[in-house]
């Protein structure tokens, strides 16, 4: 049990480093654009910039987080790719009920931030990634397949860090298809009842206060 919780420490924090470097090299560098330009706007970017690296401290040592916290953490990611990629790519959320259920932290916006760095974007043929539930235990994430052209050899290390959380965590591996026009990920979620949710949000937040005045 020891080894298993040594290993998934590891495989998360290779994970969160992942989020880091490019994501904000390119964030730096429209906000430098941004600020002369559209004083409001850059504004907004550092808020929303800022509320995605306090959403990875908050969460970093966590297991599982309520899919509406990991989809607030995605829909400001993605607003900041929108604000250089314009009508390039598009993401779309095809449900609204998120009550009850949980995800593995940083699991939606790995799969999103994998869909924008191995295709190719442009206003004829934009990238659409869509989000939806698959039963009442499955999340998915598919896109249209438009692979670049020229990548760097890739080894996978998200999906493979991914698959290895689920598997240690919930009990199930995750699913990856692809076919001639799509590339889809499958991750299993966990639906609490009532009250085992509120219980699980009242020691969270109790931990979180602790961690972050």
């Amino acid at each position: 049990q020891k080894l298993k919780e040594e290993k998934l420490v590891f495989q998360y924090e290779t994970l969160k480093s992942q989020v880091n470097p490019h994501f904000l090299f390119n964030s730096l560098n429209s906000l430098s654009s941004l600020v002369k330009k559209d004083p409001d706007l850059s504004e907004e970017f550092i808020q929303k910039l800022s509320s995605i690296y306090r959403y990875i401290l908050e969460n970093k040592e966590k297991e599982m987080v309520p899919l509406s916290t990991e989809l607030e953490f995605v829909k400001n990611y993605f607003y900041l790719q929108k604000i250089r990629d314009e009508e390039k790519i598009d993401l779309k959320i095809e449900f609204s009920e998120t009550e009850n259920i949980l995800v593995l932290p940083v699991s939606l916006q790995l799969l999103i931030e994998n869909s924008l760095k191995h295709n190719s974007a442009t206003r004829k043929q934009p990238l659409e990634i869509v989000v939806h539930f698959e039963g009442l235990d499955k999340l998915v994430v598919r896109n249209n397949l438009q692979k670049k052209t020229q990548l760097n050899s890739s080894s996978k290390i998200g999906l493979k860090n991914l698959n290895e959380r689920s598997r240690l965590i919930l009990n199930h591996e995750i699913e990856v298809m692809e076919t001639e026009d799509e590339f889809v990920v499958k991750i299993p979620i966990k639906k609490l009842i009532q009250n085992e949710f509120a219980d699980y949000q009242f020691n969270e937040t109790k931990q979180s206060n602790k961690i972050l005045p």
